[in-house]
């Protein structure tokens, strides 16, 4: 079962499209703007029939969140579209405006950010991160953007993701949701989350977990070879 987990201020008809798509049994849940992760965490049915999250914006917050607070579920890996995982400008305007916690953690440098941020998760993760062709706009910060938070807070990814592949899609923050490129790599993931992660980086940490002494950032050094020694 894949769950899905939309963005702050949308709902589950968000991800109608990739629904249409998908042959595994879906699972969404609907929360509110304000809602405490505990309160969207209990809306969750059946949790160890999850075998995949998926979480668009904030809903790839939540689930990573949810996975680090569950370790021992039955979840294979982790599908994150358009996450802003440093947070956005766009949080500190509406916040100014609108009292909601969301905007407030979703500022740059919030302490949920710091706390997901800190999150180790060693099963696989596919990061899609949207960026528009044609470009963002200025209320998401004078940075790249995808319309609604910037490129570079999507692509920066918490470090303990041990095993993250991360994928450029060229739409916008919503569009991203309405793309067969994405559905496309979903599928992908779903069929093969550890194949579809074996990026260049993560086969050398491979190596250097199977051979000690074989350092992943240095290319091998060949022994000179002199004739009749």
């Amino acid at each position: 079962m894949i769950l899905m987990i939309h963005g702050a201020g949308a709902t589950s008809l968000s991800f109608n499209y990739i629904s249409l798509w998908l042959d595994q049994e879906l699972q969404t849940i609907d929360y509110k703007v304000g809602e405490s992760m505990e309160d969207i965490f209990k809306r969750i049915e059946n949790p160890d029939e999850v075998t995949y999250i998926l979480g668009h914006s904030y809903g790839g917050l939540v689930g990573a969140t949810w996975l680090d607070r569950n370790p021992d579920s039955n979840v294979k890996g982790l599908i994150t579209i358009a996450s802003p995982w440093q947070g956005s400008p766009t949080a500190r305007i509406l916040n100014w405006f609108l009292s909601d916690p969301v905007w407030h953690d979703m500022k740059p440098g919030s302490e949920l950010l710091k706390a997901v941020n800190d999150i180790q998760l060693e099963l696989p993760v596919k990061n899609l991160i949207a960026n528009p062709e044609q470009g963002g706009n200025g209320l998401a910060g004078r940075s790249t953007n995808d319309g609604t938070i910037p490129v570079d807070s999507a692509r920066n990814v918490p470090a303990g993701f041990t095993r993250c592949r991360s994928v450029e899609i060229q739409h916008g923050h919503s569009e991203i949701l309405q793309s067969w490129e994405t559905i496309e790599e979903i599928r992908k993931f779903v069929d093969d989350p550890i194949g579809d992660t074996a990026t260049e980086s993560t086969l050398r940490i491979a190596r250097a977990n199977i051979r000690p002494k074989f350092k992943p950032d240095q290319q091998p050094i060949k022994e000179p070879f002199i004739k009749g020694y």
